[in-house]
């Protein structure tokens, strides 16, 4: 097989992971905001809908950071370390530094989810809205990093 068929598909899967990633973020952030606070519509998304979002978008993560590892090692190998300029390199430890910013975010919303999971269970839903108001901040931010690290994986492309 052509070895520029599998960085293609690679790299499809790469932007595909991350395209995915920030769209789970994005309707996260539409579903939280359409909301009324403190309604059982908000209840039943807290519990019901939001883990999941949160777990497409932790798969979506993780098939991101290894395609990522994968593209890295085979532009490294096919291409020789020389061919990473330092412009190159600069723009993907930006990436890098907003991927673990995007995943960190995610890990903060999903401890949230857990207590608000514990907070509905005791009947307690006045802690709800304030609750959800965070998770729609913190997905926001994943889904404004994300797109920056999308336009920045655009130029490495061209590299």
């Amino acid at each position: 097989m052509d070895p520029r068929l599998w960085t293609t598909t690679i790299l499809w899967i790469h932007a595909g992971a991350g395209a995915t990633w920030i769209g789970a973020c994005a309707c996260f952030v539409i579903a939280g905001l359409a909301l009324t606070p403190g309604s059982v519509e908000q209840r039943n998304f807290a519990v019901g809908a939001a883990p999941k979002i949160d777990r497409l978008a932790l798969i979506t993560a993780s098939l991101l950071f290894l395609t990522g590892l994968l593209n890295l090692y085979i532009t490294g190998l096919w291409n020789g370390l020389a061919a990473f300029s330092t412009a190159f390199i600069i723009v993907l430890a930006i990436k890098i530094g907003l991927f673990i910013a995007m995943v960190s975010a995610m890990h903060w919303t999903m401890r949230i989810g857990a207590v608000i999971k514990a907070v509905i269970e005791r009947e307690r839903t006045d802690a709800l809205p304030g609750a959800i108001t965070r998770m729609v901040k913190a997905h926001a931010a994943v889904v404004a990093m994300g797109g920056i690290a999308l336009m920045l994986g655009l130029w490495l492309m061209g590299t």
